[in-house]
């Protein structure tokens, strides 16, 4: 009898990511690639649910469990007729959340992502609203400089929000404020509800911003040299960077966004221009969206990413 389950068929099986081994973070493993859940929103300031986005995307993800079989891992390009996101990933499942306590939520978030690195792996992290970034970020602590890409619609560089300072909101202001943090290039801010004084603050504080219609104006490669070459990168991708045409499933959405061959295009610069130390997608809100694009959107960035980095 034919063993369809060996066969990695995606209807089979727990809905890890790709279809890759569960680990214990603590236990004795190794990997190219960890992914980690954070599923939390505690920091979303209108429509929550962002909880459930790292299980809406791991449930789209075995789409592509391809990337994880034993013996052949990843995927042919037929852009550049190379194998593509050849590397081991391991899940290592979510972060456990408890409500209320998000501090102490911040602490088991730094602590998951300082197991991954110890392991000399690659963490992608999913989201989770956007303030996770943050205790992510901290994980770094005594790392050489890094540059920190940032897709969005929205600067999150509020210093508060009606005295909340680790929102989803805030999360861009406090990760400059880590002393390994040099700079942050922002990409695909265009939401009207920037205001002046954070715009000039970031730009104060030495960072770059490219809003939408730059992209969409001149092009990635206009924006070459805006982009960050020969730098220790750390890329946090929030979905709503995406026009919200290709992008429902978020709840700040914002019309005018970068489309996927744009996003895809600045991901291959920037991961292939320089050292990637770490990723996040955050933002994606499953129950904003029925059809499930924005999840398969998210797989696809995170896929070509991993491609981007591990290609034979």
């Amino acid at each position: 009898m034919t063993d369809y389950k060996a066969k990695g068929l995606s209807c089979f099986g727990p809905a890890t990511f790709v279809k890759a081994p569960v680990v214990d973070i603590d236990s004795d493993w190794s990997a190219d690639i960890a992914v980690l859940g954070v599923p939390f929103d505690q920091g979303t300031g209108f429509r929550s649910g962002t909880r459930w986005g790292p299980r809406a995307i791991r449930d789209m993800s075995v789409r592509f469990s391809s990337l994880s079989a034993p013996g052949a891992p990843g995927f042919w390009d037929m852009r550049t007729g190379r194998d593509k996101a050849v590397c081991k990933f391991v899940d290592c499942g979510d972060v456990d959340i408890v409500p209320l306590l998000w501090e102490d939520n911040f602490e088991r978030i730094t602590s998951s992502v300082e197991n991954i690195l110890k392991r000399k792996a690659l963490p992608f992290v999913l989201g989770g609203d956007h303030s996770i970034t943050f205790p992510v970020m901290r994980a770094f602590e005594g790392s050489d400089p890094i540059t920190v890409v940032h897709f969005d619609a929205h600067m999150d560089y509020r210093d508060e929000a009606m005295g909340v300072r680790y929102g989803h909101g805030n999360v861009l202001r406090r990760v400059r404020e880590l002393p390994w943090v040099e700079k942050i290039v922002a990409i695909g801010i265009r939401s009207s509800r920037t205001r002046k004084e954070d715009f000039e603050a970031s730009l104060r504080d030495g960072n770059e911003i490219i809003q939408a219609w730059e992209v969409h104006t001149n092009g990635v490669e206009e924006l070459a040299s805006r982009l960050p070459t020969d730098k220790y990168v750390y890329v946090t991708f929030d979905i709503d960077g995406m026009d919200s045409g290709i992008a429902p499933g978020t709840g700040t959405p914002e019309v005018g966004g970068l489309d996927f061959e744009q996003a895809r295009g600045i991901l291959e610069f920037v991961c292939e221009k320089n050292r990637l130390v770490g990723f996040d997608l955050v933002e994606l809100n499953p129950s904003l969206d029925p059809t499930q694009i924005t999840a398969l959107l998210a797989n696809q960035i995170i896929i070509e990413t991993a491609g981007f980095l591990y290609s034979r």
